[in-house]
């Protein structure tokens, strides 16, 4: 049977859904579009502030991000632009080339610093992820297991919690601390910092906001939230002069939030202090495009390319490198959540959505200053429960022992490490759990039965026979060379075992290791006079043996191509062909 092949990258996918267009698309599309555009101006803020950055960071990204990877990605629902797990890694990364390279540089120094750097993550990025759309990305993907993604984004959570406790209560963000164990720490030792009017504007968010998500689910509950804890900061000022709750004008906030193109460069200098950070977040940001656009096209039953929605995210992230301070572009599992509950018909309604937050900044810019920093901490803290998938976690922990240890490895590995090296590690942690798997092959032990069929025998028995059977099925590959060879060279050893059937009707991807390991077998009954049999040969596994020289060391008369219709038949008659070479040395 041929696999279906993946789909070339087209460069106009959104021409299609132009043919189609028509006003009844376009009365759920405007809708989607204007809700979504007042979900994603503050968190956009707030993601921003999660990264470190300028507040027109994520608003760009938000703006420019969620316009073309819309219009050149295949799904119809998916909004991208600033997510928390991008903006989590990028403030992690930049701190860490900070420390490491540039410590003792001064406050402005700091700043053109970290937009330098956040200018060749995005650089960088973009031309990882459009080489990843053309390499077929979604082979990729399948080496990372589900257990390595959802430790990885529990790690998140806590990182995203133990940062904003600082703002959230008030307690000075600017020690240093580079773990998130070490962040918490930090805040346990300086708890008796806080100040309690930013931790009142901080717990009237947080409630405000749950509570509106409760009551009003299809209104633009952040933005709400965010009106009425500026409206709180005021009049609590108003009543105590001296209390201050820090607000976004702490920030240098441009007046218009203008985009300043630059044309980007890379710097070379700073590119192997940069690469890890900006494949970490590349592939962070592939995951979340891949799970959020397939998992809302299982809901609504449209079909989706993956290759062509990470080609549509790294043109995107390209783009936005050509403006000055941008945060590079995600997967937004919470904006394309409400897309489709209000209904959005078509790619055209996050098109829409990143026009409708460009004319609501570009109009009401200068209020975004008056949002206290505790509300949006409270935002942020708010979206922890969307990232765990508490059921996912469960299972987890339920299927076996190796899914469990392999989750919570990923998650300790987030707490103790930086969360770009913590990403690679779930990597290799994934890939080492799939050459475990795939490295060791299934042996078992067959006989016939008085009816002609092969039974398997119990490996507890202690018979010997002068002609075992031995079936093998999986990869036989260079990572199972060794136990493959052990296996059968236990097996030669015994004294009684005069000839071996290999059978090997269900083995994949033979190469040289193996067949040396079945040379060196070979050799090894043969200097004791004893005798090598193989049948269940498929066409892929002859070439291989063909080419390496096997048929003609082993023999064409000890080789049996396998029968589709009769599996059984080419394992008879090499069971015969053994019987009779033992026989025949027995009358010698």
């Amino acid at each position: 049977m041929r696999l279906p092949q993946p789909r070339a990258i087209s460069f106009t996918p959104f021409l299609e859904e132009c043919k189609e267009y028509n006003k009844d698309y376009l009365k759920g599309d405007l809708w989607a579009a204007l809700a979504v555009a007042l979900m994603t101006i503050p968190q956009s803020i707030a993601y921003s502030l999660l990264a470190g950055l300028p507040p027109t960071a994520g608003i760009f990204s938000a703006i420019f991000g969620t316009i073309f990877a819309a219009a050149l990605g295949s799904s119809r629902h998916l909004v991208s632009g600033p997510s928390t797990g991008t903006a989590i890694l990028i403030q992690t990364s930049i701190s860490a080339i900070l420390a490491a390279y540039y410590e003792g540089i001064s406050d402005a120094e700091r700043d053109l610093v970290v937009l330098h750097i956040l200018t060749q993550i995005v650089i960088l990025m973009g031309i990882i992820q459009i080489g990843a759309a053309f390499f077929n990305v979604s082979k990729l993907l399948q080496f990372v297991s589900r257990p390595v993604v959802l430790g990885y984004f529990a790690g998140i959570t806590v990182a995203i919690v133990a940062t904003q406790l600082f703002y959230f209560t008030g307690v000075s963000p600017d020690i240093a601390a580079d773990s998130v164990l070490l962040k918490i720490w930090v805040f346990i030792s300086h708890i008796f910092q806080l100040k309690w009017h930013t931790l009142l504007i901080g717990a009237i968010s947080l409630f405000t906001l749950i509570f509106l998500r409760r009551t009003a689910k299809n209104f633009p509950d952040a933005l709400l939230m965010l009106i009425i804890a500026s409206l709180a900061a005021y009049g609590l000022n108003f009543i105590f002069p001296d209390a201050d709750v820090m607000r976004l004008g702490m920030y240098e906030i441009a007046e218009e939030p203008v985009p300043a193109m630059t044309f980007p460069l890379i710097d070379f200098t700073l590119l192997n202090k940069v690469f890890p950070a900006a494949v970490a977040i590349s592939f962070l940001a592939i995951l979340e495009v891949f799970s959020v656009s397939r998992n809302f096209a299982a809901k609504s039953g449209h079909q989706v390319q993956v290759n062509q929605d990470v080609f549509g995210l790294g043109v995107s992230n390209a783009l936005l490198s050509f403006i000055y301070g941008a945060m590079p572009a995600s997967g937004s599992a919470t904006r394309t959540s409400l897309s489709f509950r209000m209904h959005a018909k078509t790619r055209f309604a996050s098109i829409l959505s990143g026009v409708f937050t460009a004319i609501i900044i570009f109009f009401c810019w200068p209020l975004v200053q008056h949002v206290p920093l505790a509300a949006l901490a409270a935002l942020l803290m708010a979206t922890v429960p969307t990232l765990m998938n508490w059921s996912e976690i469960k299972l987890c922990f339920h299927a076996t022992r190796e899914d469990a240890y392999v989750f919570l490895a990923t998650f300790f590995s987030c707490l103790i490490f930086s969360l770009d090296i913590a990403f690679f590690i779930g990597i290799v942690i994934s890939i080492a759990t799939y050459l475990k798997k795939s490295s060791t092959p299934h042996l078992v032990e067959y006989a016939f039965n008085s009816k002609g069929r092969l039974m398997i025998v119990n490996p507890k028995e202690d018979m010997h026979r002068k002609v075992r059977i031995i079936g093998i099925s999986g990869e036989l590959y260079f990572a199972s060379a060794d136990v493959f060879q052990a296996a059968l060279q236990t097996i030669a050893e015994d004294p009684k075992t005069l000839a071996i059937v290999l059978r090997l009707n269900n083995i994949y991807h033979m190469d040289a290791s193996m067949c040396l390991a079945v040379l060196r077998l070979y050799e090894t009954l043969r200097s004791s006079g004893r005798y090598l049999v193989i049948s269940g040969l498929t066409e892929e596994v002859w070439h291989v043996f063909h080419r390496a020289g096997l048929v003609k060391q082993i023999g064409l008369d000890n080789l049996y191509f396998t029968d589709e219709s009769n599996p059984q038949f080419s394992t008879w008659k090499a069971c015969l062909r053994a019987q009779d070479l033992v026989h025949g040395k027995e009358e010698s």
